[in-house]
């Protein structure tokens, strides 16, 4: 697959990510999973394409995870697809605190301001699985609930657009200067520029073309910033 955008150690692909293989010391990805909310976000963002596919979601994360090293860490935004049937050991379950009341579903009497995220670690061996081998912290023990706050405005490049703060605060505990992150589900790029932020290399994969043109203005925009 030829890379849609490449600077440096930093290399985006546009496509669907089960053709795509690489190695990597880090998976951490945000997949879609069901937004269809009665909020209005598909009329104003559109269709994300495989949203609500979680078979789909499920396959693509255990393509994804054939090139992660075993032991290294995975985080998974999101709460619905079934992870416990991947090559994954030693689940967390870490609470993403964004401060901030989100639309959601707006037929229920409360606005949810958090988003789970799952800490787990590749392990290949189902008995190891089953014997709860990977039950290790990150490389910086920290507590289970990350404070950072969502933007006032929402979300300006994607409909589950992350922070960049939040990301750097996991790629921090989880990998060393030098080695790969890998997201399958790149989005608007915020995982590409945390990395690039923290010293380390990245590698995404993301299907629509809209949002690749999206991921490469934000990365040139921060090297800019950088640079000045």
């Amino acid at each position: 697959m030829k890379p849609y955008y490449q600077s440096g150690d930093v290399t985006l692909y546009n496509g669907d990510c089960r053709d795509f293989e690489h190695k990597c010391d880090l998976l951490l990805t945000d997949p879609p999973y069901g937004q269809e909310f009665k909020s209005g976000w598909t009329e104003h963002w559109g269709r994300i394409v495989g949203d609500s596919d979680l078979n789909g979601i499920q396959e693509r994360l255990a393509k994804a995870l054939k090139g992660l090293g075993r032991g290294r860490h995975a985080y998974v935004f999101g709460g619905k697809v079934d992870l416990t049937k991947l090559n994954l050991s030693g689940f967390t379950e870490l609470i993403w605190d964004k401060e901030v009341i989100g639309m959601g579903d707006l037929s229920k009497p409360w606005g949810l301001q958090h988003e789970k995220i799952t800490f787990a670690v590749h392990e290949i061996s189902k008995s190891n699985r089953e014997r709860g081998v990977g039950n290790l912290a990150a490389r910086l023990r920290k507590g289970s609930v990350l404070r950072c706050q969502r933007a006032q405005s929402g979300a300006c490049n994607h409909p589950t657009e992350k922070p960049v703060e939040i990301l750097r605060q996991l790629i921090e505990s989880s990998s060393v200067m030098g080695e790969t992150v890998y997201d399958p589900f790149a989005g608007s790029g915020s995982t590409l520029i945390a990395a690039a932020l923290e010293g380390r290399k990245a590698v995404g994969v993301e299907i629509e073309e809209r949002y690749c043109e999206i991921a490469v203005d934000r990365f040139q925009a921060e090297l800019s910033r950088l640079v000045a």
